[in-house]
């Protein structure tokens, strides 16, 4: 693939999920059932967040992103511990209602989301690891390293 074929498939990636959580927050099907809303609108904030990732992907594959102040890191780092604390405690009492709970459509509900806090406990270790081992050096080395590990069509023929 092109690195300009990369970067227009990205930016037609990001409009997509942009019009995915447009219409989906324009949904207004069932204002008296908030679980139904509630759906809707959280499908809606993951296209947003898939949009918002495919942009900081954009951000790097044109070299505009740049490293994390090493006095910002303690400050990130802390917040992440939090957010793993409260996540892993939300785990556990979704697995306890999943455990007692016998409606269905409940389960199928709470294991969504349990699949979520899963999700997000991996992505925010994940990124504790990353942010720890990043120094302005090393977010620079990672970078050439990250650039120079995807190949695009157009690069090979310049060899």
């Amino acid at each position: 693939m092109e690195k300009d074929a990369f970067i227009m498939q990205l930016r037609q990636m990001i409009e997509i999920k942009e019009k995915i959580s447009e219409l989906l927050l324009d949904v207004n099907c069932c204002p008296a059932n908030s679980l139904i809303e509630s759906l809707f609108h959280g499908i809606a904030l993951d296209a947003k967040k898939h949009a918002e990732i495919f942009k900081g992907l954009l951000d790097r594959a044109q070299g505009l992103t740049k490293a994390i102040e090493e006095e910002r890191q303690s400050s990130i780092l802390d917040s992440i511990n939090k957010a793993l604390e409260l996540e892993w405690n939300i785990g556990q009492q979704t697995r306890n209602v999943i455990d007692n709970i016998t409606d269905d459509t409940t389960k199928k509900v709470l294991t969504s989301i349990l699949g979520d806090v899963q999700r997000h406990e991996i992505t925010l270790k994940n990124l504790q690891e990353l942010i720890e081992s990043m120094s302005i050096d090393n977010e620079n080395i990672i970078d050439k390293i990250w650039k120079y590990s995807i190949k695009f069509d157009d690069e090979e023929d310049e060899s």
